[in-house]
């Protein structure tokens, strides 16, 4: 039978009755970080790529002072694909935590292997962007935290950690400089215009968020990019890596090239693929162009493949080129690969990573080494490395402190592998002024890559003295004849 029909007064009440009951969740509005404006920044229409050239300009100007702080916008954060409402646990440090208390709840104190305090707390999916951004604002770096899905993996995490061995360990490889002839071929070969146009091409999508279509669509394009590089080539082979759960669908890639005489021991070089506004994190419609952060650490390590491969050159080492997703959420990618290789008893035995290298400003030198967090002899390597290779170039280094979490190498670390880092120079103030804003583009880097390339150099230094050269011999465990 029909059922009975509601008479005026009756449907009222009933519809107020329903108002008072819905659940009101909406995400709260995100306060505004200190940003500064740019004149001329580059600003892609949509997220479809544009062909790799564009109308540049006038490339012999030097970068613009950064202008004076403009607070953007209040702007209310937009549901992501995934829940944003999805509970997340973060490991910080004790310090970083103070900072993030309105934002995170139920902290546990905890000490990493390394005797480092850490915490172990919640928040919300939704909320990580405002975390991103108070690192970035409040302690003037990248990163700050490692994020999981539940409460046991962060605990797994920091109870499993081998940190404390990876930073004192010996170098599983006997390093040695006596390489000089193919680093030394391969130096000149850099390329300003074709790191210009991988970074052009790249932050050309409107994002590379992880939890957006540009995100695993950018990470396609660099996956098929490095194909290319080595098309012919049966000791190479290409990778989308998807084995990370919390990576939404964003995936890694991994390039590798065989090692002739070593294949099972490893070399990483690796920087991440992702990209973030801090002012709009969870939409994925934001604008987050990420031309230094890090499109410029992906066409660093596209230019030193490129170079490696059309030298026709074979390693004794097996070499894997690593493109990280998600690590502006927590280190995400870069974390799922190291304990997947942990897990799998991979030998890697050394990792470069290379996040942020386009930007320098003002009297401040070249390169900064990363001193904490990393391999004590890889440092040291690396220093070797630069005297070796770039001091004479007339390039000059500095060591600066990055804080826990700041890149991927900290996921290396933690998983008990050597891993070190060389970053840009930034300004006088510190790094670059337009990170996670829509001006971070080659706008405001004065529409040059000129400082990339000396990235890529130090990049193939590393490849060519810890992965070794196939028809020589050379330092390490084992001897390798000439080639007949």
């Amino acid at each position: 039978m029909k059922p009975p029909l509601l008479g005026p007064t009756t449907l009222l009440l009933s519809l107020l009755a329903a108002l008072v009951l819905v659940r009101s969740d909406t995400p709260r509005s995100v306060p505004p970080a200190a940003t500064r404006a740019a004149a001329g920044s580059h600003v892609a229409a949509s997220g479809e790529a544009p062909s790799l050239r564009r109308a540049r300009m006038d490339r012999t100007a030097a970068p613009a002072a950064p202008a004076a702080p403009v607070a953007p916008v209040a702007t209310t954060a937009t549901s992501s694909p995934d829940d944003p409402f999805a509970p997340v646990y973060i490991v910080t440090s004790r310090e970083t935590y103070q900072g993030i208390r309105g934002m995170a709840r139920n902290a546990v104190a905890r000490r990493d292997s390394s005797g480092m305090p850490v915490l172990i707390s919640e928040t919300r999916a939704d909320r990580l962007g405002e975390i991103s951004r108070y690192v970035h604002v409040n302690e003037h770096r990248c990163g700050g935290y490692f994020a999981f899905p539940t409460r046991v993996q962060a605990e797994a995490f920091v109870a499993e950690g081998r940190a404390k061995d990876a930073m004192a360990k010996t170098l599983l490889a006997a390093y040695t400089l006596d390489n000089q002839d193919t680093v030394n071929r391969w130096l000149p070969q850099v390329e300003e215009q074709r790191i210009y146009d991988t970074i052009n091409h790249l932050s050309s999508y409107r994002n590379r968020y992880f939890a957006s279509t540009h995100g695993r669509t950018s990470a396609e394009w660099i996956r098929t990019h490095w194909q290319s590089l080595a098309a012919g080539r049966d000791d190479v082979t290409t990778e989308l890596f998807t084995a990370c759960s919390n990576c939404s669908t964003q995936p890694s890639v991994i390039l590798t090239i065989r090692g002739w005489d070593l294949p099972n021991e490893v070399v990483v070089l690796g920087a991440h693929l992702d990209s973030i506004n801090g002012n709009t994190p969870n939409d994925p419609n934001q604008l987050a162009p990420g031309a230094d952060d890090d499109a410029s650490g992906i066409a660093t390590l596209t230019e030193t493949l490129r170079i490696a491969l059309a030298d026709g050159w074979k390693p004794r080492r097996t070499v894997k080129f690593m493109g990280y997703a998600a690590e502006e959420v927590g280190l995400r990618g870069s974390n799922a690969i190291a304990q997947s290789f942990r897990a799998s008893g991979v030998n890697v035995v050394s990792v470069l990573q290379v996040d942020m290298t386009n930007y320098k400003f003002g009297a401040v030198t070249d390169m900064k080494l990363i001193t904490d967090y990393s391999n004590t002899a890889l440092k040291n390597f690396f220093v070797t490395l630069f005297d070796t290779y770039l001091a004479p170039r007339g390039l000059t280094r500095s060591n600066t402190a990055c804080g826990y979490a700041c890149s991927d190498h900290a996921s290396w670390t933690n998983a008990g592998y050597p891993a070190a880092m060389m970053f840009e120079a930034g300004g006088p103030n510190g790094s670059f002024p337009y990170i996670h804003t829509p001006q971070d583009t080659l706008a405001t880097m004065g529409e040059s890559a000129q400082h990339s390339v000396k990235f890529a150099q130090f990049a193939l230094a590393y490849l060519g003295e810890t992965a070794k050269t196939r028809g020589r011999i050379t330092g390490g465990p084992a001897q390798v004849h000439t080639a007949q």
